[in-house]
C-alpha cells in the first residue's frame, strides 16, 4: 500500500508541475501577438468562446477535441429559452445512448462475468462447502433509460437477480464498474464470453458465411417427413450434448434452455487448457505432489472454467478429493468437457433455430451435414452389421463379453466426405504391401455423437488447444479398434504359432456412456453408441509396445498397427491412422445389455 501511495504522490506532483507550466504559458500566449494566438488556437483547436481554463486543459490535440465535444451540448441550454426547461433532459438521454453505446443485436451494451473458486473456504471462510460462485453484470438500454441488472449466485443454481436503473450511460458504468470492480478486488476473475458479432465479424474475415443471431428466412416449401427413429437418434444426440454442458456449466457461462451449450470463449478455454497442462506437469514431475499446489491449480481451472462440484457434497461438508485435479484421469474429464464445449459452439446457431421451432427435427438434420437413414432389422444391411458387432469378440473385454447386443443401426454419411475416402482409398490400395479396406469402430460417449457427426474424426493438429484426444501411446493420430475379416478365427502368427486375431467392439464399446463402460466416470446409460468406419490402410508400421507420441510413422508406412495379435505384451489390436480422409463413417449402432 505504501509503494501505491508513493505513486499517487509523484504523479499529483507531476499533474501539478504540469498545470503550473500551462498556466504560464498560457499567460505568456496572452501577451504575445495576434500571430502568435492564432497559431496557438490552430494548434488547440479551440473556438474563440473558450475560457482560459478550457485552454489550460488542453494540452494536446486530443483533449482539445474532448472539450469541444463536450462544450457543444454546454452551449444548447444557454440558447434554450427558460420557459422550455422540460425540453432540455428528455433530449439530453435520448442523443447519448444513439451516439455512444456498442449496442449488440439483444441491446446489451456492456456485460460482465465473473468467477470464483475457493474449496477450502480459506479466503472465504466457507470452510463446509467451499465457495464457488458467479456473478454477472450487464447494461440494456430501455427506451433511453438503462438498465444494470446483476446475477450472482453458487454455481449450478440460478442465483438471485438484482436491478437498478440510470438515465445516463455514464452512471450505468459508473454502477456497473463499482460492482463489478469490488469483486475482482475480492478475488473473482472475469471470464471472456462470446461475442456474437465478433465471432461474426471472424467468420466474414475467414470468407465463411454465419447466421449468428440473424432471424433465419423461414424454411418454405412442404415439410420433410423423417423416420420416427431417424427422430430418435437426433434428439438423442441434441439432447445428450445440451444436458451435458448444462449440467456441467450451469448459468455462469451463459447457460440456458433456450440455449443449453453456453458461451465461453476460445480464448477463456485456451486458459482452462493451459491450466490444465499445468497440472499435467505437476503429476509428471512428482508422483505424489505438494496438495496444496494441487488445490491452487484445482481452484485456478474452476474459476476460469465454471464447473458445478456440488455432486460432491457428503453430509455437511464438500468432499474436495472427489474434485481435486490429482489424477490424470481427472485431467481427461475435464480435457473431455473442454472438448464438447467446443464441439456444441459449433451448432449454436441449430440450437437457437430448433429452440424456436415448432419442429425441430428438420433443424437438427440439416444442422449436421450428414445423411441418415434408419437400417430396418432382419434386412441383409441390418445383419450383416450385426455380425461385424457379434463375431470373433473379444475374451479380454470380459465385462462386456457375451453380454451385449445391437439393438438399432442407422446409415450415417458425412455429406461431400466419401469422394475423398474413395481417393485415398484408391492411392493406399495400390501401395506395395498394402493392408486395404477394413471396417472398423469408434466408441464415443453419447454427448459426443452430434460433435463427431458433424466433423469427422479430426486429426490432433488440427484440434484446438486443450481439446481430449483418446490415446497417445501409439501416436498422434486417430484411432480405430479393427474388425478384421478374420476375427476370432485361427491364424499363424510370425513365430509359427496359431492365435485368434479379435475383433475390436468391445473395446471401443467401453469409451461409451453405457453401464459398465470402463473408461471414464458415470458410464450409467441403458444404451451406449459406436460408429462403424470404413478405413484405407497403406502399409503398416507395426510395434509390439508403445511408441509414445509419435507425430507420423517412419518413411514408407502409412499407419501404425499395434499388434496384440500373438503378442502377449498387449491386450487389443489398434490402428493409428495419420490422413483425415483415410477413414469415413458408415454406420451408427445403439448397444445395449441382453438382460436389462
Amino acid at each position: 500500500m505504501a509503494k501505491k501511495t508513493t505513486s499517487k504522490k509523484k504523479t499529483t506532483k507531476k499533474k501539478t508541475t504540469s498545470t503550473k507550466k500551462t498556466a504560464k504559458k498560457a499567460a505568456a500566449k496572452t501577451t504575445t501577438s495576434k500571430k502568435a494566438a492564432k497559431k496557438t488556437a490552430s494548434k488547440k483547436a479551440t473556438k474563440k468562446t473558450a475560457t482560459k481554463k478550457a485552454v489550460k486543459k488542453t494540452a494536446t490535440k486530443k483533449v482539445a477535441k474532448k472539450v469541444a465535444a463536450a462544450a457543444a451540448p454546454a452551449a444548447t441550454p444557454a440558447a434554450t429559452p427558460a420557459a422550455t426547461p422540460a425540453a432540455t433532459p428528455a433530449a439530453t438521454p435520448a442523443a447519448t445512448p444513439a451516439a455512444t453505446p456498442a449496442q449488440r443485436d439483444d441491446g446489451v451494451i456492456e456485460e460482465a462475468v465473473l468467477n470464483w473458486t475457493d474449496l477450502t473456504g480459506a479466503r472465504t471462510g466457507a470452510t463446509s462447502f467451499g465457495s464457488n460462485k458467479f456473478y454477472k453484470a450487464k447494461i440494456e438500454d430501455v427506451g433511453g433509460r438503462f438498465k444494470i441488472t446483476f446475477n450472482y449466485g453458487r454455481v449450478g443454481q440460478s442465483g438471485q437477480t438484482k436491478i437498478e436503473w440510470a438515465a445516463t450511460l455514464d452512471q450505468a458504468r459508473r454502477k456497473f464498474n463499482s460492482k463489478v470492480n469490488a469483486k475482482t478486488a475480492k478475488g473473482y476473475r472475469r471470464i471472456e464470453i462470446r461475442n456474437e458479432a465478433e465471432e461474426r465479424a471472424k467468420a466474414k474475415a475467414k470468407g465463411v458465411k454465419t447466421e449468428h443471431s440473424e432471424k433465419k428466412a423461414k424454411r418454405t416449401g412442404p415439410k420433410r417427413e423423417f423416420h420416427s427413429e431417424v427422430e430418435t437418434l437426433l434428439r438423442t444426440m441434441y439432447s445428450s450434448t445440451g444436458n451435458a454442458v448444462k449440467k456441467g456449466l450451469s448459468s455462469a457461462a451463459g447457460v440456458s434452455n433456450k440455449a443449453p451449450l453456453g458461451n465461453l470463449s476460445d480464448a477463456q478455454l485456451d486458459k482452462g487448457a493451459d491450466i490444465l497442462e499445468e497440472v499435467e506437469d505437476l503429476l509428471n514431475k512428482s508422483q505424489s505432489p505438494a496438495r496444496q499446489k494441487l488445490i491452487n491449480l484445482t481452484n485456478d481451472f474452476l474459476s476460469n472454467i465454471p464447473r458445478n462440484i456440488d455432486h460432491a457434497r457428503r453430509g455437511s461438508r464438500l468432499d474436495i478429493d472427489q474434485i481435486l485435479l490429482n489424477s490424470k484421469e481427472r485431467l481427461e474429464e475435464q480435457r473431455k468437457f473442454i472438448t464438447l464445449l467446443r464441439d456444441i459452439h459449433l451448432q449454436e446457431a441449430v440450437f437457437k433455430e430448433a429452440a424456436d421451432s415448432d419442429d425441430p427435427v428438420e433443424v437438427w438434420y440439416d444442422g449436421l451435414g450428414c445423411d441418415i437413414s434408419y437400417v430396418e432389422p432382419n434386412t441383409a444391411e441390418f445383419k450383416r452389421v450385426q455380425g461385424y458387432f457379434d463375431n470373433g469378440q473379444s475374451p479380454m473385454n470380459s465385462n462386456f463379453y457375451n453380454m451385449l447386443k445391437v439393438v438399432k443401426i442407422w446409415r450415417v454419411e458425412r455429406q461431400g466426405k466419401k469422394p475423398h475416402f474413395d481417393t485415398y482409398a484408391e492411392e493406399m490400395k495400390n501401395r506395395k504391401d498394402a493392408t486395404g479396406v477394413i471396417v472398423g469402430w469408434h466408441g464415443t460417449r453419447t454427448e459426443n455423437l452430434m460433435g463427431i457427426s458433424r466433423s469427422g474424426l479430426l486429426m490432433p493438429e488440427n484440434l484446438p488447444k486443450g481439446v481430449h484426444i483418446t490415446g497417445k501411446a501409439f501416436g498422434k493420430g486417430i484411432y480405430h479398434a479393427p474388425c478384421w475379416a478374420d476375427a476370432g478365427k485361427p491364424r499363424k502368427a510370425p513365430d509359427g504359432k496359431t492365435y485368434k486375431r479379435y475383433n475390436g467392439a468391445l473395446k471401443s464399446m467401453n469409451y461409451t456412456s453405457l453401464r459398465g463402460a470402463y473408461y471414464g466416470t458415470s458410464n450409467t446409460g441403458n444404451r451406449g453408441f459406436m460408429f462403424l468406419e470404413e478405413i484405407a490402410l497403406g502399409v503398416p508400421e507395426v510395434h509390439l509396445t508403445a511408441c509414445w507420441d509419435r507425430p507420423r510413422p517412419a518413411t514408407g508406412y502409412d499407419y501404425i498397427y499395434a499388434q496384440a495379435f500373438g503378442n502377449p505384451r498387449l491386450s487389443h489390436d489398434e490402428i493409428v491412422t495419420f490422413h483425415e480422409n483415410a477413414s469415413r463413417l458408415t454406420h451408427v449402432l445403439e448397444i445395449g445389455h441382453k438382460r436389462a
